[in-house]
């Protein structure tokens, strides 16, 4: 019963020594690559990584096989021919790899161990580490002796990717680790490598996915420290539910809570968590899983003394229970169970039956149930001796699983056996434990409950901040208004005052009675004055805060589009789709054109405008940086020092990247003079001109039958052109020729442009 819906297997293939892309070279490159003598590194890593991307595809069909195993061999020919030890051990790993894939077993061990001896020989600790991992997917999960050899395999990988650095790495062998203890029930190692992996993600700043926290608080669960194993549970449901898919796993995560609440007797929370568990279950018709939370539900109207209902659910799951003669016997103590609260003892006697011819089939905790119930029926058939003693059966496996539910009932069944045979003084004793493990489930509750209201509260903290924030931020700019009218009131009445003075001088001799009015006006002014300059000074104060939160602005903004860039980079580490990824991969290129210009606002003293001369040529060297071969493209910038505003140097870099990554993908041939040529210039005074053009192969001709398709970057374009209210050009020209033109905004000072010969390239 408590064991859980799935038993997670150990991951095969995670790391191997050059990952697979995510993407094939043209079929073209593959074949000249095979045909080459003595191909150099980047073509091995190239030939290796095409041999991974066919093992890895799902399942074994011949065809993947055969073209990962052409690639293996043309790698370790290549090597033996080099004299490369090391390319060689790379090359036996992967037929390693292709060979355990078709279940060729013993031979590709004898690949894998030889990937071994070459690498100790010649000291590749990473290389080493990933080796370990694929020999220990050569030892199953059923015996025990097998599993123990997969730990220390994992173990040594452990050890070699600490001392290389490989930290990813290394946290999510721990993970392996703590879910192969899983298999063991040793849930104190268990905890142990899943707490060590967790901190090495959070080190690396890299979010453990939600199968680690839901281990870890299976761990936490079964050695009793319900508070971090609500904790992890929690982090484990917030990682799925933060995701727009669905998979078998969210199952795994959602009954583990579930089941946690039940251990907490919170029956209500409980049950919630496994009607989410079947929910997804039924998305995706995973009948086992279906069968399993039919039971556990079960349990819980059991629990709450509602035995219709859970008759009624476990007569539902009954077309989900499979041949497993263990699912079958749970669900015949749970009838039982239900029977006997009914008062029907002679309906339960046959399910009880049942459940002991097949007991073997039970772990030890579906063993203690099953004595529960047993204890429960001779109490109601007057065998008091029978039901004290499978009592003491039940609350001795509760202790050994620190199981509290089984301790409760077993004490209470001790309770009623020993108050039926006359046995008063250990009858109150029993009674007495039975209250203490009931208050220590009490006093869980409560803690459960207290850190959700600390949640609540921390939440309304921040809210309340906000709040704060806001209001401060409006106080500040009424005081800035305010003084900001002080100013111009006390101006004005300087004016008026210097006119009344020289007024007076005129008629000096006139009012020589009012000198003593005027010698007050004059302290009257000077206290002004004085006040005007604590104004001013003020002012100032505000303005520079001001600044430095447009500044921080400018830097959050900068860093939350770097966390968006992280987190799409994370994303294509799982996926397969060449168009997922490519669509990943500009989307990170836009963002950092828009990046770019935040991180220049922030490091410029001028809060409002952007040097298009710096930050074309920062954009240039990061699209550059992106991409493997643009070493043969030269580029020549012509760029005039002029400053625009934040909104229109947010498209004008769009169109850049958009206009240079299409040019550095489709414009050139392998062997052409590959030029891309970038100018901003003034053509009319208050117009400006954007140039892109290249030197390449051009658009493809325009069909009359068909119309030339618009691609999402051509869209992209004409939109930010029309954002700027300009227009934009595309010809054929020797190449492709983009201009946009349009109107600024700011007046700026221009320069002769100035030009580079080449950007410098990166190797």
């Amino acid at each position: 019963m408590n064991r859980l819906l799935l038993l997670y297997c150990c991951m095969i293939g995670c790391f191997v020594p050059c990952m697979a892309q995510n993407t094939l070279p043209p079929q073209e490159v593959l074949k000249q690559l095979l045909r080459e003598e003595r191909p150099d590194t980047a073509k091995m890593h190239i030939l290796l990584d095409a041999g991974y991307t066919y093992v890895l595809r799902p399942g074994t069909v011949r065809t993947d096989m055969d073209s990962a195993m052409l690639y293996a061999a043309k790698v370790l020919t290549s090597s033996i021919k080099a004299k490369d030890d090391i390319w060689e051990g790379q090359a036996c790993l992967l037929y390693s790899n292709i060979l355990r894939e078709q279940q060729i077993k013993e031979k590709g061990k004898e690949y894998a161990l030889k990937a071994k001896d070459i690498f100790e020989r010649f000291q590749q600790k990473d290389y080493l580490a990933d080796t370990y991992i694929e020999l220990a997917n050569y030892y199953g999960v059923d015996a025990r002796e097998d599993v123990n050899m997969r730990i220390s395999y994992y173990k040594d990988a452990v050890r070699l990717y600490k001392e290389t650095g490989l930290k990813e790495k290394q946290a999510h062998t721990l993970y392996m680790i703590g879910d192969l203890y899983n298999v063991l029930n040793d849930f104190k190692l268990l905890t142990e490598a899943l707490v060590q992996s967790v901190a090495l993600y959070d080190e690396i700043k890299v979010v453990p996915g939600a199968d680690a926290y839901s281990l870890l608080g299976l761990g936490y669960s079964r050695l009793g420290d319900f508070g971090n194993a609500l904790k992890y549970n929690m982090l484990a449901v917030k990682t799925i539910e933060s995701l727009k898919d669905t998979i078998n796993g969210h199952i795994t995560v959602y009954n583990r809570l579930g089941l946690l609440y039940y251990y907490m007797d919170d029956m209500n929370e409980s049950l919630t968590y496994y009607q989410k568990a079947r929910q997804v279950a039924l998305k995706l018709a995973d009948t086992p899983s279906l069968s399993t939370l039919a039971l556990n539900i079960a349990v819980n109207y059991i629990k709450i003394k509602m035995p219709e209902k859970a008759l009624s659910v476990m007569k539902e799951g009954e077309q989900y229970i499979s041949a497993d003669l263990g699912e079958k016997t749970y669900m015949f103590i749970f009838k039982a169970s239900c029977y006997l609260d009914l008062k029907k003892r002679d309906s339960a006697l046959s399910y009880i039956r049942f459940a002991y011819e097949h007991m073997d089939k039970l772990p030890e905790s579906g063993r203690a149930v099953l004595y529960d119930v047993q204890s429960r029926y001779y109490f109601a058939a007057g065998e008091f001796e029978k039901s004290y003693q499978l009592a003491s059966d039940v609350i001795n496996i509760g202790m050994k699983m620190n199981h509290m539910n089984l301790q409760l009932n077993g004490y209470i069944n001790l309770f009623r056996a020993d108050s039926a045979m006359g046995n008063y003084k250990d009858a109150i004793e029993d009674f007495r434990k039975h209250k203490f493990v009931n208050d220590s489930l009490f006093k869980i509750s409560k803690l459960r409950q207290i850190s959700t209201l600390q949640v609540q509260f921390e939440t309304k903290q921040k809210q309340q901040s906000i709040e704060l924030l806001t209001r401060t931020s409006q106080l500040q700019q009424a005081a800035l208004d305010k003084a900001r009218f002080t100013k111009n009131v006390i101006i004005a009445g300087a004016a008026m005052l210097a006119i009344m003075l020289a007024l007076g001088y005129n008629r000096y001799k006139l009012k020589l009675r009012s000198n003593r009015q005027l010698e007050q006006k004059q302290e009257e002014i000077n206290q002004k004055n004085h006040s005007l300059e604590h104004l001013i000074t003020t002012q100032n104060k505000l303005l520079i805060e001001k600044e430095w939160l447009v500044k921080e602005i400018h830097h959050r903004v900068k860093n939350n589009l770097q966390i968006v860039m992280s987190l799409l980079n994370t994303q294509a580490a799982f996926l397969d789709d060449k168009d997922a990824l490519n669509a990943i991969r500009e989307s990170r290129y836009r963002m950092q054109a828009i990046s770019l210009i935040h991180q220049k606002l922030y490091q410029s003293e001028n809060m409002a405008l952007i040097d298009m001369h710096t930050y074309i040529l920062d954009l240039v060297e990061y699209l550059k940086d992106g991409f493997s071969d643009v070493s043969k493209i030269r580029f020549d910038l012509q760029i005039s020092h002029v400053k625009l505003d934040v909104s229109q140097s947010v498209p004008i870099g769009l169109i850049l990247n958009e206009a240079i990554t299409n040019a550095i993908k489709y414009a050139f041939k392998a062997d052409s003079n590959a030029i891309i040529t970038i100018s901003l210039q003034e053509t009319t005074p208050g117009q400006l001109a954007l140039t892109i053009a290249d030197n390449g192969v051009g658009l493809p001709p325009e069909d009359n039958q068909q119309p030339r398709r618009i691609s999402m970057g051509m869209m992209l374009m004409n939109t930010l052109a029309e954002q700027l209210d300009g227009t934009l050009n595309i010809q054929n020209r020797n190449g492709v020729v983009i201009t946009v033109s349009f109107k600024y905004h700011e007046k700026q000072t221009f320069t002769e442009p100035h030009e580079f010969a080449e950007v410098p390239d990166y190797a």
